[in-house]
């Protein structure tokens, strides 16, 4: 995996779009820098479990065993990672937001990345994670309600009703009970949906090599698409209700960004409209100073004059 430099961690309040996000990002390195912190060398290893942040020393000659356990800066599992971007002014910066199950807040840890392509590759594999956990946790789901259906029919071929009696149709009871297990394994996926750029397809490990993954252009912040569990014909309530918000999180990042580029609009029109004023303005003057100097030629000819007619 690749080597990247801790800059710091700081607790910020529950974001809610991505310009508070960034600007957290940013307090914390002008905080650390301020303060003189220096930046350490961590590895960051992002897999199903989670991202696990390791402290990079290095290892002396009479050590013959390497303790992990002291060496971990933080590790956090993929269902209590909020939100993961980089920096787009400086592409080699990049954070990620976890939720701290002891006291519910929210950490905002920052680091950078020597080439920008790691900060990205970071910040795609971190997403391709959430998706997996994301597709396991409804393969789970869905195969407690199949395992439910199934008792429920073989319960109910035991119990056949005597004739004359009314039967129920077969699968209506165990939908309705299902929800429960899937509540248990859906559950922590559904507490914080991130906001994540596009995943890379292949392995979790990150590369050294920038050449050898395939990313995207720099810049693109699209929020996490996995392929669609909705056109499933046997689908679970909480199975649409997860769809539900993967798609009320991508539409609200498509109003963010919509609004940024309505801002950017704006403000190329109030510079186009600046530009142009400082040019009718600098028209005027250039206009001026020529009446100026044809009144000053004409005074000058008529001193001439003048002189010729003294002589």
């Amino acid at each position: 995996c690749s080597v990247f430099q801790y800059i710091g961690s700081l607790d910020v309040p529950r974001p809610n779009s991505r310009v508070e996000i960034v600007a957290a990002m940013r307090r914390i390195r002008y905080e650390f820098k301020a303060k003189n912190i220096k930046k350490k060398k961590v590895s960051i290893i992002v897999s199903v479990d989670g991202v696990k942040v390791i402290l990079r020393k290095k290892q002396k000659r009479k050590e013959w065993t390497w303790d992990e356990s002291k060496m971990v800066v933080m590790h956090d599992p993929v269902y209590r990672i909020f939100y993961v971007s980089h920096d787009s002014q400086d592409l080699k910066i990049f954070s990620y937001i976890a939720r701290d199950g002891a006291n519910n807040s929210f950490r905002c840890n920052v680091f950078k990345s020597k080439k920008k392509s790691q900060a990205m590759r970071v910040v795609r594999t971190v997403g391709q994670a959430f998706e997996v956990c994301h597709k396991l946790s409804l393969q789970h789901a869905l195969q407690n309600a199949d395992g439910q259906a199934d008792g429920a029919s073989d319960k109910s071929a035991e119990e056949q009703p005597p004739e004359g009696d009314v039967q129920l149709p077969m699968g209506s009871a165990p939908r309705v009970s299902a929800v429960g297990p899937q509540q248990t394994h859906g559950e922590p996926l559904s507490e914080s949906q991130p906001e994540l750029s596009d995943p890379l397809t292949g392995a979790f490990s990150l590369c050294q090599d920038s050449e050898s993954c395939s990313l995207y252009p720099a810049g693109s912040q699209q929020l996490l698409s996995p392929s669609s569990p909705c056109s499933s014909a046997s689908i679970t309530p909480l199975a649409s209700q997860h769809c539900l918000q993967l798609l009320q999180q991508q539409l609200l990042q498509q109003q963010q960004q919509t609004q940024v580029a309505v801002a950017q609009v704006q403000l190329l029109k109030d510079q186009l409209a600046a530009e142009t004023a400082a040019r009718i303005e600098a028209q005027a003057r250039v206009r001026q100073l020529l009446l100026t100097n044809r009144d000053l030629l004409q005074h000058v000819s008529l001193l001439v004059r003048q002189l010729k007619a003294l002589e």
